[in-house]
Order: structure tokens, then C-alpha cells, then sequence
């Protein structure tokens, strides 16, 4: 398969997409208007990503570890993602709620302290590039989970399983395009995020 191929298939994806970020912003309201109810797991989330920042700056090269781990970190969840939606697509929705939940708690962290310029730095330089890959990895998480769903209906018959089997060998051709994508837009993303990013903020 070609990117041409996968393109074009983008047009048939296009429920999904819309699913796919109807959900993430699910998940940045939950974490704005309602992060009460889910402090606990916001509150570790951020703390995990604190001291992993600590200890990226503590070192030699601190802006090359940065974006090492940025890339890497992104580009492997993005790639797992697709082929975790194989339990009928819940990893990908969970994955899509908790990283909306995120953003949507920082927003309003960012917002109670007036600090919404510093959020939006931020965020916004890399996340034009890196939201929409994620929201597109998990789009093809969720599709593989429909696959697989309709795949356990249709071994009830030689035709359903041929036609399984048709559904299973395209996607995952379509994968071998789509992971190059996602790696490539990922690796621009965390440029950004390693350079631009931190110098918007300290602006």
C-alpha cells in the first residue's frame, strides 16, 4: 500500500475521525469543567510527567533527551494504539478520554493561576501537528476493533470468513503507510515541542 492508498482511504475513515475526536474532546471538558471527580489520576499523570522533566533537564543535552523521549514516546504509543484497538477498539477510546482529560486539566490549572497565554504556548505549536496524528492513530485503533467485532459475526459462515479475511489483510496494509506517516508528522511535532516550545514559553 501507498500513501496515495491510504489517502484515499481516509475518506472512508471519516466517521471514525469524527468519533475519534468527538471523544478526545469529551475527555478536555471531563478534565476542565469536571476534574474533581478524577483529581487523583489527573494530579498523577502530571506528576509522572514532572519528574520525568526534572530528570531530562538534570542531564547532559537536556534538549536532545527532550525530544529523543518526545519522539520516541509518541511515536511508539501512536503506533501500539492502532493495533491495541484488536479488543473492539477500547484502548484507543480510553487512550483518546485520559490525554483529553490532560490537556483539559492543564487548561484549567493554566486558567485558575491566569496563565491561559502560557498554556496556549505551550500546547498549540506542536499539538497542530501531534493531536490530529494521535486522534488518527486511535481513528485506525477503533476501525481495526470494528474489523475484528464484525470478523467474530462473520466466522459463522465461509463467505463472513472470506470476507473477514479480506477486511484484515487490507488494514493491515494500509498500517505499513499509515505508521509512516504518523512517524514522520510525530518527528516534526517533537522538534517543536523540544525547541520552539520552550522558547515560546520562556518568552
Amino acid at each position: 500500500m501507498t500513501l496515495k492508498a491510504l489517502f484515499a482511504h481516509f475518506k472512508e475513515m471519516n466517521n471514525y475521525f469524527i468519533a475519534a475526536a468527538l471523544v478526545f474532546a469529551a475527555g478536555i471538558v471531563l478534565g476542565y469543567g469536571y476534574s474533581e471527580r478524577f483529581e487523583a489520576v489527573l494530579q498523577s499523570q502530571i506528576e509522572g510527567l514532572r519528574e520525568l522533566a526534572k530528570s531530562i533537564q538534570a542531564k547532559d543535552h537536556s534538549m536532545l533527551w527532550l525530544f529523543g523521549f518526545i519522539f520516541l514516546n509518541n511515536a511508539l504509543k501512536s503506533i501500539l494504539i492502532i493495533f491495541a484497538g484488536i479488543f473492539f477498539g477500547l484502548l484507543p477510546i480510553g487512550f483518546l478520554l485520559i490525554n483529553g482529560m490532560v490537556i483539559g486539566y492543564l487548561a484549567e490549572l493554566q486558567a485558575d493561576a491566569g496563565l491561559m497565554g502560557v498554556f496556549f504556548k505551550g500546547i498549540l505549536p506542536h499539538g497542530i501537528i501531534e493531536i490530529p496524528a494521535i486522534i488518527v492513530a486511535c481513528a485506525y485503533g477503533i476501525k481495526f476493533g470494528s474489523i475484528m467485532g464484525k470478523g467474530l459475526l462473520r466466522l459463522l459462515s465461509s463467505r463472513g470468513r472470506n470476507l473477514f479475511a479480506a477486511d484484515l489483510e487490507r488494514f493491515i496494509k494500509l498500517t505499513v503507510p499509515l505508521i509512516g506517516l504518523l512517524v514522520v508528522s510525530l518527528l516534526v511535532a517533537a522538534i517543536i515541542e523540544s525547541t520552539i516550545t520552550p522558547w515560546l514559553i520562556r518568552m
